[in-house]
């Protein structure tokens, strides 16, 4: 293990080396693919400006709480340094998946297993805070939430959950698939029948609550606008 942990290593400073300028970078070593993350800025919270030696500790320091309840659901962590972090790879992500060739009731099979899976997080009272489709990925029976860097903004850990929901939704609904509607169902039904009732009547809720916001992506809705197009899809599937 002693050995296998310095060839880790030794191959993760020779890429980073190499690339001195990318955050995310991957390599195979003997089959296995890994992936490093580096404590780099990633330019999203730009206006937050948090620090990113904070951000680094904060993805680790979540994970690390996510995995005490469920170790299955985060990455798994074969090294972490001060200035980066290796996991393994968890296989493809569920926006390639939906964009493969798999069958249908395989591809909604899975995302009845994701639904399940945030449902089984936030009975734990686990947030993610952006379960985006190309942040979770599926092999072997075995989904893995990526990312956990996520700032969350308020301190309702109910609202919060409502969020996450509504955000996986979402990601569906960004795509325009053609079975949108069969695939929003089979993350719902997961979801649903794993205990997240209660959530799903938040989210209702919390849409109800930003009417506003509803009004306005109804009537922007002829100019189809990606993200417009994706939130008002949320509001008429959540009635």
């Amino acid at each position: 293990m002693m050995m296998e942990a310095e060839r880790i290593r030794g191959m993760a400073e020779q890429l980073i080396r190499e690339n001195p300028k990318e955050r995310i970078i991957d390599f195979t070593l003997e089959g296995q693919k890994y992936w490093i993350k580096r404590k780099l800025g990633n330019g999203r919270n730009q206006l937050v400006k948090y620090s990113v030696e904070k951000e680094f500790y904060y993805e680790i320091a979540r994970m690390t709480i996510a995995g005490r309840f469920h170790s299955e659901l985060v990455p798994d962590v074969v090294l972490l340094t001060p200035d980066y972090m290796v996991t393994l790879d968890g296989g493809p992500t569920l926006k390639n998946i939906l964009g493969s060739k798999r069958p249908e009731e395989e591809k909604e099979a899975i995302l009845e297993e994701t639904g399940a899976a945030l449902a089984a997080l936030h009975h734990d009272h686990i947030i993610h805070g952006r379960p985006a489709l190309r942040d979770i990925t599926y092999r072997d029976g075995r989904l893995t939430f990526l990312d956990w860097e996520n700032r969350l903004y308020s301190r309702n850990r109910e609202t919060l959950k409502a969020i996450d929901f509504l955000l996986l939704l979402q990601g569906i609904c960004r795509e325009n698939y053609r079975e949108e509607k069969s695939r929003v169902a089979a993350v719902r039904r997961g979801y649903e029948e794993n205990g997240g009732t209660e959530t799903i009547e938040e989210a209702r809720r919390f849409l109800k609550s930003h009417g506003f916001i509803g009004g306005l992506v109804h009537f922007l809705s002829p100019f189809r606008m990606k993200d417009i197009e994706s939130v008002r899809k949320i509001y008429d599937y959540m009635k």
